[in-house]
């Protein structure tokens, strides 16, 4: 193997050490200060030492030998792509982690109560069962959808994509909703909730910290279902001989300027990775645009109502709002060809709606996202970006009637 490829593959994984280093960091030292950890992993405490040097052992493991195994067996070109997209999922799974590890540092320090109080929600939704039930309910349904035949003349593969943003946003709601109403209800009902107020906690702090923790961990979710969901639209395409990622212009660029070799095979892969990433992050941000708006409600409902009752409404939330422009299309038709008092009520139930409930249609995956159509960069991103903000402010209106219900709720 030549010079340049061998200093290409250490620079690649050289980017896996680092992005291993912030999540490594809290996996080696949790419960344990860094110095213990270290006196423990070179012979201080020897149980503990024995459990952190098998940890880094296998993080050494998956991130040295397997690559240079893999690289030493693997010389055609095709073996060396798919190990180019299983390196960019790893990547992509190590900045994930990454990105949560940093947040929450971030958050401690810029607000220290409210992100102690999310800190702890997230710790809890996440060593639920009932999160991971609901995380491999949606591997399943997205494993089991792989091979169920659509009649779709050749685009399988498009319904496939619509299927699972929808999969990914329906088990994220399901998680939030139930978590805010044994986060914030049954705390409330429990009498939890006072003694955690009675220390200098207010309860914007409170009912905030429990929501962003919530909500940070369905975003987690969304991270393992979004990089598993990927990898299932390429075996998609594959069974469906198509191509889900044509090369785009830049990945040609970057492959101009690496030498040919297997270090260019694998370039590609990642490239390849990264790509089908960036044509995917649209569908998840606005999926999740939605998770946010509807999680927000259920944390709104949890301070004054019990588990059942928060579902049941979450659910009419969501079909009604999406059912919203239908009945606003109806009323509009009914009042044009038949004026009367039943048209006249049909418009303003679904005025009245349409100005209450939240457009959920406005996070609907295109089928213009859903194909391999391009749009212009500019109009794309504004569309992107004005949705997201809608989402942010109903959002913050929302969660302002809840301090609203919150603070007159009597929790002695």
């Amino acid at each position: 193997m030549s010079f340049p490829n061998i200093f290409i593959g250490a620079i690649l994984l050289l980017v896996q050490l680092l992005a291993a280093l912030p999540w490594l960091s809290v996996a080696l030292t949790s419960g344990h200060t860094v110095y213990e950890s270290l006196r423990a992993l070179f012979g201080g405490i020897s149980g503990t030492g024995r459990v952190i040097a098998t940890r880094l052992g296998a993080v050494v493991l998956a991130l040295v030998v397997l690559p240079v195994v893999g690289l030493t067996l693997a010389p055609d070109r095709e073996p060396l792509e798919i190990m180019g997209r299983f390196y960019g999922a790893v990547l992509q799974l190590q900045l994930t982690l990454d990105l949560f590890v940093v947040g929450f540092m971030v958050l401690l320090r810029v607000w220290p109560k409210g992100g102690a109080v999310a800190l702890a929600a997230f710790r809890e939704g996440v060593r639920q069962p009932m999160y991971w039930l609901l995380v491999s309910a949606a591997l399943a349904l997205m494993t089991v959808s792989l091979f169920i035949p659509y009649f779709t003349f050749g685009e399988d593969h498009i319904m496939y994509k619509e299927l699972g943003f929808d999969a990914i946003m329906f088990t994220a709601v399901a998680f939030g909703a139930l978590a805010a109403s044994m986060f914030v209800s049954d705390e409330i009902e429990g009498r939890t909730a006072l003694t955690l107020l009675s220390k200098p906690v207010s309860r914007r702090e409170f009912l905030l910290g429990k929501y962003f923790g919530i909500l940070l961990a369905a975003l987690l979710m969304f991270g393992f279902l979004g990089c598993y969901f990927e990898g299932a639209m390429l075996y998609k395409g594959f069974l469906d001989r198509v191509d889900p990622t044509p090369r785009a212009e830049w990945i040609g660029n970057v492959l101009s300027r690496t030498p040919a070799g297997p270090a260019a095979d694998f370039v590609t892969g990642v490239c390849l990775w990264t790509q089908h990433t960036l044509e995917t992050l649209p569908g998840l941000v606005l999926s999740f645009s939605q998770v946010m708006v509807l999680v927000a409600i259920a944390v709104t409902l949890a301070t004054r109502v019990p588990m059942v009752v928060n579902l049941t409404t979450v659910l009419v939330v969501f079909f009604l709002a999406h059912l919203t422009p239908v009945l606003v299309a109806i009323g509009r038709q009914a009042k044009t060809e038949n004026p009367g008092a039943v048209s006249q009520l049909l418009g303003f139930v679904s005025q009245l709606f349409d100005v209450l409930l939240p457009d959920l249609e406005s996070f609907r995956i295109s089928p213009t996202l859903l194909t391999d159509n391009s749009l212009p960069t500019g109009a794309f991103v504004s569309y992107l970006g004005s949705v997201t903000l809608y989402g942010v402010l109903y959002t913050g209106i929302v969660l302002l009637f809840g301090l609203i219900l919150f603070e007159d709720r009597d929790l002695a």
